[in-house]
């Protein structure tokens, strides 16, 4: 049977012809000096050839078209794939790998690549067509889907539309506001559709045994990819606020600011002084860190690297996500949009603000966790037995011990769950009663230890809550010290100073909040000036000040009609399940706008939820193209709900089992302080005279030193240390004070015991302060910092000035 398209042979032949007419002309208008090149001519040949075999073979189709449908079959669709991306990459790397050497080679030679890609993008629809036909009887299938994405772009648009009206999420609050997160480049956005459609086809033509390919291989290879790209960028980069410049004397990225405070309180606890005897933000990161110093030390090149070992997970997280709710080809697009959004991030560590893998901080590490979290919350949706919401409560729990503002995703989670559970009121409460046991269980032992420090149940230390309470007041908003953990109450705070400014609190936490959500859309690449590879990468999302072009307008609306599908494909196919990861990033972001941060790393933990959909939505779009040729459309499947009715009676023994090993995962924070449970610095103060008298320091004229009322004489363990000359130093905001700049040259450094202490040694020698060596330290307090006069590393000492010299 004659193919109805097979008539078009000639058209297609025609086509190509005259397409390469049009490259010759175009090849001819460029300007020359001496006549045309060899090189020249040599292209001009291939065209003409081209434009002769088109020719002929049109002219020949004209009489017989029905003899060139055996080139209708999958060794030239596949030729014409090959083609298609070998000359799309020829001319992407040949306009942009170096402009300066190559771009006269391109010039030349664009014209050739362009109808080489333009003529195998013809062929690959073409030869689908003869071989397959057209189906447009898949649109009566896929009804449901249409109005399901229908629906979500109306309400997306309409967010759109009110914020470019009103400019709430885009107008700063007066409070804490900053710039969005790192954007996805354009190259690297095309090369992860690319390569998903590419597993699309892969996975298409294995059907019969696709599981040992999508579960294993596939996520091997993201895993895999992940490491090599992200620990392929150098440690040089960090210089940021997390991290300062790389100094002397240990030319070692050691860590800064909230990195810092996280690394020494993790440290704290293998010197047996136990989270500086304070309740940490943060356990389980803190607990992570300290096990990574004890297997690799004061080696932060290791422990980087561990870390990102780790943290590569979070692309095959997404995969396995993706995978679930649509295919794993999206899940192989939105792996890739991680993996090189977080390469552009170590790009540019030290041209702006970031939190990235190599960053001491919980922003990555939380939006890790929540891709796993999403998955248990997906698996308990989908089974709805009482193992699964046992194991669900105890995973939110977890989640809770890496950022404790997590909680405010749970009601928005139980909200779902009413529509999965078909709004059986009786049956979700049973559940949400499962669900709380395995979560109390989880979190109810770090509370415990929390009471044991304050004498009262909370998750979080003094200083975490302070800077909540600050950002209710109209102004001085982050100053901590308007609160008072005796006297004051931080819900008491919300709520009263809610009920006084009503309008007020409701505007910065909805700004907040569309802020948050912005923020993951503009994680999207926009079209801006793109220069080469090889160039420093446009921070244009730095200085974005809420405008945009037209065509970046259109580019958004057309990126929310992506997602609206997305989300309309994920609702066909899971029902209220496959809107999970929205009901995540909307209690992320309220917490977002509760909390009164918004931006760069506030949005990093959820804000993937946008390109998320997205990848889903543009595989589904392929998906759908890809149907129009098959002859036997498949129909996306529909969740069937679970006729199983949980009830207390479903309790097993065995969960137990279950119980007890949340609770021992919720108590480790706790039993890690039994494993260093000696402190490591208990030395007297006769003791240390008695350690420095034999490094030959008089005991007599020590004792005379500490007789002074700002003298002090510790020992501990000493980390960070930067040298800096006059007038050099750290010009953060609020720079620690060992490292602010002096009018005198010095080397800044904190000594750790059961106290952090902020240290200056005052010297233009540039002696070596051994990163993590037990020190004695002998000096004088200032006002937020020890000015020493002299340290003992036991072996050797250093002197900044005569004991003689009094401290005032």
């Amino acid at each position: 049977m004659i193919n109805s398209f097979s008539k078009y042979w000639p058209w297609f032949f025609l086509t190509a012809a005259f397409e390469s007419l049009a490259a010759i002309a175009a090849l001819l208008l460029i300007p020359s000096e001496g006549g045309l090149s060899f090189a020249r001519i040599a292209l001009l040949g291939v065209l003409s050839f081209i434009f002769g075999i088109a020719t002929f073979l049109g002219f020949r189709a004209r009489q017989n078209s029905a003899q060139f449908d055996s080139f209708a079959s999958t060794p030239f669709i596949a030729s014409a794939t090959l083609l298609f991306l070998t000359s799309g990459l020829s001319l992407f790397l040949l306009r942009y790998l170096d402009p300066e050497s190559l771009l006269s080679y391109y010039e030349r030679v664009a014209p050739l690549l362009w109808v080489l890609l333009i003529v195998a993008i013809q062929a690959i629809i073409f030869l689908n067509l003869v071989k397959n036909g057209f189906h447009p009887d898949i649109f009566s299938t896929h009804i449901s889907v249409y109005v399901a994405s229908l629906s979500f772009f109306c309400i997306l648009i309409s967010i759109f539309i009110f914020v470019a009206i009103t400019r709430i999420g885009i107008k700063p609050d007066t409070a804490y506001w900053g710039e969005p997160g790192v954007a996805i480049q354009g190259w690297q956005f095309v090369v992860s559709i690319v390569v998903g459609v590419l597993v699309a086809v892969r996975v298409r033509q294995n059907v019969s045994s696709p599981s040992r390919f999508a579960n294993i291989f596939i996520p091997l290879i993201l895993y895999g990819v992940a490491c090599i790209l992200w620990l392929g960028v150098p440690n040089e980069v960090l210089e940021n606020s997390f991290y300062a410049p790389i100094s002397p004397p240990a030319y070692t990225p050691f860590p800064y600011s909230d990195a810092g405070f996280y690394d020494y309180l993790s440290q704290s606890l293998l010197i047996g002084t136990n989270y500086l005897n304070g309740i940490p933000p943060r356990p389980f990161y803190i607990l992570f860190l300290a096990v990574l110093h004890y297997l690799f030390g004061q080696n932060y090149p290791a422990i980087i690297a561990a870390q990102t070992f780790v943290l590569a997970l979070f692309p095959v997280g997404l995969y396995f996500l993706a995978k679930k709710l649509h295919s794993p080809s999206a899940g192989v697009t939105i792996a890739l949009f991680a993996i090189f959004r977080e390469l552009t991030a170590l790009w540019v560590s030290s041209n702006t603000r970031v939190v990235n893998s190599k960053i001491f901080t919980t922003d990555f590490p939380t939006a890790m966790v929540i891709v796993f979290t999403c998955l248990v919350m997906l698996w308990w949706l989908e089974r709805r037995d009482f193992k699964s919401t046992l194991v669900a409560g105890g995973a939110f729990g977890l989640l809770l011990l890496f950022r404790t503002q997590s909680l405010l995703v749970l009601p928005v989670i139980f909200v779902l769950a009413w529509f999965v559970y078909q709004r059986k009121t009786k049956t979700w409460i049973i559940a949400g009663a499962i669900f709380a046991i395995g979560f109390v269980v989880t979190v109810l032992p770090w509370l415990i230890h929390n009471y044991t420090i304050s004498g009262k149940f909370s998750f979080d230390d003094p200083q975490q809550v302070a800077i909540i309470y600050s950002q209710y007041s109209t102004a001085e908003n982050l100053d901590i010290s308007q609160f008072d953990p005796e006297k004051d109450s931080v819900g008491e705070r919300i709520i009263s100073f809610a009920l006084e400014n009503p309008a007020y609190v409701a505007r910065f936490i909805f700004t907040h909040f569309l802020n948050t959500e912005i923020g993951g859309l503009l994680s999207l690449p926009l079209i801006v000036p793109f220069e080469s590879l090889s160039a420093p990468v446009n921070l244009y999302w730095v200085g974005w000040n809420g405008t945009l072009e037209w065509y970046n307008i259109v580019l958004l609306i057309f990126y929310l009609a992506v997602i609206a599908i997305g989300l309309g494909i994920s609702w066909q196919r899971m029902g209220w399940i496959g809107l999970l990861p929205l009901a995540f990033n909307l209690g992320y972001a309220l917490a977002n706008g509760v909390a009164r941060f918004s931006s760069w790393r506030y949005n990093l933990p959820i804000d993937w939820v946008i390109y998320f959909y997205f990848g889903i939505g543009a595989l589904e779009i392929f998906s759908f193209l890809v149907s129009l040729f098959v002859a036997k459309p498949s129909v996306p499947d529909v969740l069937l709900p679970n006729k199983d009715e949980i009830s207390i009676r479903n309790f097993r023994p065995q969960y137990i089992f279950i119980l007890i090993a949340f609770a021992l995962v919720g108590s480790l924070p706790w039993l890690a302080k039994g494993f260093f449970s000696q402190p490591r610095y208990v030395s007297t103060q006769e003791q240390l005279i008695v350690r420095l008298d034999a490094q030959g320091y008089s005991s007599s004229e020590i004792g005379v030193f500490l007789s002074q009322q700002d003298a002090i004489l510790i020992e501990g363990r000493l980390l960070y240390p930067r040298r800096y000359s006059r007038g050099r130093g750290m010009s953060s905001a609020n720079p620690w004070p060992a490292y602010a700049i002096q009018d005198y040259p010095r080397i800044g450094f904190v000594i750790l015991n059961d106290h952090q202490y902020q240290s200056v040694f005052i010297t233009r020698d540039s002696v070596d302060f051994p990163q993590g060596a037990d020190v004695i330290v002998l000096g004088c307090r200032r006002d937020d910092y020890i000015e020493v006069r002299i340290i003992d590393f036991g072996t050797t000492t250093f002197e900044s000035a005569p004991l003689t010299q009094p401290c005032d």
